[in-house]
């Protein structure tokens, strides 16, 4: 990235602007107008690669995103809905709600921003942290939905039982 003197200008009054209004955003405006008058406009794009896709999102990751997400929906309401001694067990699963995913390396995340936050879909996770700041949770999230669609061909998923439960959560 190479910003213009015009575009560096731009960029520096913005970031005083924030700075003044003390708004506490993603976007750290004393960093940027370090950045800015040091002319280190890489560090910008490295420090916020998800500002700047350097191409747009492949349907693979539309996709796969779209699965999981309604994936972890019918999960997360199948937990939801046991009682007693189930219930109780499924407290000690290891993953019993969805956790989002890297913001900082996954095109996922941002995918996933959209279809909540911007298109109003799978709204049972609005308002969630959706960066899980790990690059683990994608390869498990493939490895259930693995398991997932083993289930919906067999038509199982809708709802899942509790064994199904088990088995993805552990």
């Amino acid at each position: 990235m190479k910003l213009s003197d015009s575009e560096r200008l731009i960029v520096f009054m913005l970031a005083e602007i924030m700075d003044a209004m003390k708004l506490d955003r993603e976007i750290d405006p004393t960093l940027i107008k370090t950045l800015v008058t040091s002319a280190d406009d890489w560090a910008i794009k490295h420090k916020y690669p998800g500002l700047f896709p350097s191409e747009s999102t492949d349907q693979e990751t539309l996709s796969q995103t779209r699965n999981i997400l309604w994936m972890w929906g019918i999960i997360e309401h199948g937990i939801a809905n046991l009682q007693g001694e189930q219930a109780i067990k499924a407290a000690t699963w290891h993953y019993t709600s969805f956790t989002g995913f890297d913001g900082n390396n996954d095109d996922h995340y941002g995918v996933a921003v959209t279809f909540i936050n911007v298109l109003g879909e799978f709204s049972e996770f609005k308002g969630r942290q959706l960066n899980s700041h790990t690059q683990t949770t994608l390869p498990r999230y493939l490895r259930m939905y693995e398991k997932f669609d083993r289930y919906i061909s067999a038509g199982e998923a809708l709802p899942l039982n509790f064994e199904a439960l088990k088995d993805l959560c552990n």
